[in-house]
């Protein structure tokens, strides 16, 4: 389930310098190893999400807080069920429960180095 982000290609570098990728900084320890606190990620608003993607997402109850974790679950109602890989440093969903997909910002696509 913890699948490694590629390194961004020449594509998606113009697709972030057009806009069309949203770039954002990791802070923390929540998904070590695969990412650590300082590593550059880009972000694609549109893709489509599966079940062992990265996702961005607003914090359900802190407005001001976005949130990176791997998606764990879909339920029925379609909500996400999102988690750290590193649980020990990880706020998540085991903590404020699943998210409805309006607090999906999008999906990790790629790695900025």
């Amino acid at each position: 389930m913890e699948n490694e982000l590629p390194e961004a290609n020449w594509k998606e570098k113009i697709l972030f310098y057009l806009g069309m990728r949203r770039g954002i900084r990791v802070e923390g320890d929540s998904m070590l190893p695969n990412l650590k606190d300082g590593d550059g990620i880009l972000i694609d608003s549109d893709a489509k999400i599966s079940i062992g993607d990265i996702i961005l997402a607003k914090h359900p109850f802190k407005k001001s807080v976005i949130i990176l974790k791997r998606l764990a679950e879909i339920d029925q109602n379609g909500h996400y069920f999102l988690v750290g890989d590193n649980p020990s440093e990880s706020s998540d969903s085991r903590t404020f429960g699943a998210l409805s997909a309006k607090h999906i910002l999008g999906k990790a696509v790629c790695r900025l180095k």
